[in-house]
């Protein structure tokens, strides 16, 4: 009998404990609730911090306790604010009850909203663990009359301080709009209509509207009142650099408006101002990074993250970006910007630096319609560094091509896939050259080193009769791979890509000059005789004259070749500080054209073959669709290859009708034909 009446007095003890515990919380938790209520003193940052952290201790206090809930210790606190917060707002609503003047009462409620609306942010968020935690976890328990901190005093405050003034407070707004209420009435009445749509889109019961609401109790005239005022401090603020409470008021004003998330005029507004913000920081940027940076900047800022729960105003920024990037009048190509700046990291970044700007990159090229054109060139960039050997790491290459891939999917990005593929099977094929050589007795009077690429289709060669000297190598290979490799493939030397090192001597000096295949041939002709006519120089490379005259005037313009009548000589009295001189680089406009000429026609027929497939798969899929079904889908599949315009599909479509694919059915309508 007394060893259990010991064990009640201990757990009686325990208790009172626990709840000595909580009061001693709850008295250090007063201090800071005073001071948002009393004093209307925000908290400072570490204040904060430390009202959390008494909230947290607060609400897990004693759980492991047996005799303690371990729901209760957070239930005690949530009455404890309640409390508290209904002690304040009895207060205040005493104070407004015999308010007669419609202005006096508008004056007297909106100067308490505010002060208790600023302490109610505040204290939600230093409540954030209570909210996460206990009330998630009532309300799972089924306990829908427990809300979180914010919600909760909102709906004490329409309880204690509205309700009992609702109907004076309604006639005070109509009255003073309906006798031409000045500039000052008109924002207090104005702040009156926010605090109102906030409390009825956080009452309890939500069978109705926040705008059903608002048309239910105003007249037509408050409620239009509202929504200009509304557009108006909408626009206010976007054109503000300062958007604290932006989101939480953009909350609140599309519960009553929802033409702010959908509607044309709102979205509108914040694309004009989005675009001119964008186009501003582009036209700060000196380089690919800078403009990355810029854009990914401008889709980070604190507007864009104020509007990140509202799916429509979000969709703008992605919008402006896109229309950025691919306007047709711009100074600078945003694919070639981004192709270079591609190039200058895999050439000059170390490994862990890369990867973050790789993956900025990659984001930005996910607005730009022509995908596959930036693929292209970025095919391009890729082979001219593996012929150069001028990567970084062939882990970065392969890493860009990864993010693309995951991005964009294997249609568009197979050809970069196969170009890392033929790197490692050209590593292979220079090893077995080598044995192939060393087995043959064959020594080469030069640095012989190859890159056996496949023949993407977009590289125009021209005729070369290449010197002795060069010559046994391609002999040699040729052969070797038609014997020893068995390979019925035709192999083609490409001389406007190839490259190499020569050394001349110049009198007194030695340089090591950095050429292409085809002026390294022009200066091994001058070791047979001293002078050539560009004639005689074109007969024996067998080099059309557009092709060999910019690499000729490239020497003349170094003083590296001499005229002298109708002849060129070596410069024997060349001088450079250099030793090592990089001559690798002859402008050829001509050539350069061809080559973007030839890109253009072969991505534009790729595209046809693509855009063809995609509609056959489509009508195949539907058999029957309208013209705008069919459009769209069309535009859908495309997408991240590149976004086709209506007039190229309409002329896609007319073809697959001439070849029978498809068939016109009516005015507007199309079959497909099995």
């Amino acid at each position: 009998m007394n060893d259990e009446i010991n064990y009640v007095e201990s757990s009686a003890a325990r208790r009172n404990r626990h709840r000595e515990s909580l009061e001693h919380l709850w008295q250090k938790e007063l201090v800071f609730l005073k001071q948002l209520f009393d004093k209307n003193i925000p908290l400072a940052p570490m204040d904060l911090i430390k009202f959390h952290d008494y909230v947290y201790l607060h609400c897990s206090s004693f759980v492991h306790n047996p005799s303690v809930r371990s729901q209760d210790p957070g239930k005690d606190l949530y009455g404890g604010l309640t409390l508290y917060l209904n002690s304040r707002l009895q207060e205040i609503s005493k104070g407004m009850e015999n308010i007669a003047d419609d202005k006096d009462l508008v004056v007297e409620y909106v100067g308490h909203w505010k002060k208790y609306w600023k302490a109610c942010e505040e204290l939600d968020r230093g409540c954030r663990y209570l909210n996460q935690n206990w009330v998630k976890r009532e309300r799972f328990e089924g306990h829908d009359y427990i809300h979180e901190i914010y919600r909760m005093a909102m709906i004490r405050w329409k309880e204690v301080v509205f309700s009992p003034i609702d109907r004076a407070l309604v006639t005070a707004i109509t009255l003073i709009l309906r006798h031409k209420a000045t500039e000052q009435s008109k924002l207090l009445v104005y702040q009156v209509l926010q605090s109102i749509v906030e409390l009825y889109a956080n009452d309890e019961r939500q069978e109705v509207s926040v705008p059903s609401k608002l048309n239910n109790v105003f007249t037509e005239e408050v409620v239009g009142f509202y929504k200009s005022e509304t557009l108006a401090e909408f626009q206010r603020i976007i054109l503000s650099n300062t958007y604290t409470h932006f989101k939480h008021f953009l909350k609140y004003w599309c519960l009553a408006m929802p033409e702010i998330n959908d509607g044309v005029q709102f979205r509108g507004f914040v694309k004009r101002h989005l675009a001119l913000q964008l186009k501003n920081a582009i036209a700060k940027s000196l380089g690919g990074k800078e403009y990355v940076e810029a854009i990914l900047k401008f889709r980070r800022s604190p507007l864009a993250r104020a509007m990140r729960d509202h799916k429509n105003l979000v969709a703008v920024i992605d919008e402006v970006c896109s229309d950025t990037l691919n306007k047709m009048d711009q100074k600078v190509e945003p694919i070639r910007l981004l192709v270079i700046y591609s190039n200058e990291l895999m050439t000059n970044k170390s490994v862990g630096d890369i990867l973050e700007e790789l993956k900025q990159i990659v984001e930005v090229v996910e607005f730009i319609n022509e995908k596959d054109k930036f693929i292209q060139k970025y095919w391009r960039a890729l082979r001219a560094r593996q012929i150069k050997e001028i990567s970084v790491w062939d882990g970065n290459e392969s890493t860009m091509i990864s993010l693309l891939t995951k991005k964009f999917g294997v249609d568009l990005t197979y050809t970069l896939k196969n170009q890392l593929d033929d790197l490692e099977k050209s590593r292979t094929k220079v090893g077995q050259f080598q044995n192939y050589m060393d087995s043959m007795g064959v020594r080469l009077c030069f640095d012989f080193r190859l890159k056996y690429f496949k023949n993407r289709g977009l590289d125009a060669n021209f005729n070369l009769i290449l010197p002795e000297e060069l010559r046994i190598a391609v002999e040699q290979f040729k052969m070797f791979h038609t014997e020893y490799e068995k390979s019925k493939r035709k192999v083609v030397f490409h001389h406007g890509l190839s490259s190499g090192e020569i050394i001349c001597n110049l009198g007194q000096s030695t340089k090591i000059l950095e050429v292409s295949t085809l002026q390294m041939s022009i200066l091994l002709l001058f070791n047979e005789k001293e002078s050539f006519t560009e004639e005689e120089l074109k007969d024996r490379l067998g080099t059309p004259m557009d092709i060999l005259q910019p690499a000729l005037e490239f020497w003349k313009s170094t003083s590296f070749l001499i005229c002298s009548g109708t002849s060129v000589a070596v410069n024997t009295n060349f001088t450079s500080k250099k030793r090592r001189l990089n001559f690798n680089k002859v402008a050829n406009g001509t050539k350069t054209r061809r080559i973007d000429e030839k890109e253009d026609s072969v991505l534009q027929l790729k595209r046809k073959k693509q855009t063809d497939a995609a509609i056959v798969r489509i009508m195949k899929k539907h058999k029957e669709l309208e013209h705008p079904q069919l459009i769209s889908n069309v535009v859908e599949e495309l997408r991240y290859l590149f976004i086709p315009n209506v007039a190229f599909i309409k002329e896609r479509i007319a073809d697959l009708i001439n070849k029978e694919y498809v068939m016109r059915c009516g005015r507007s309508t199309y079959r497909y034909i099995q």
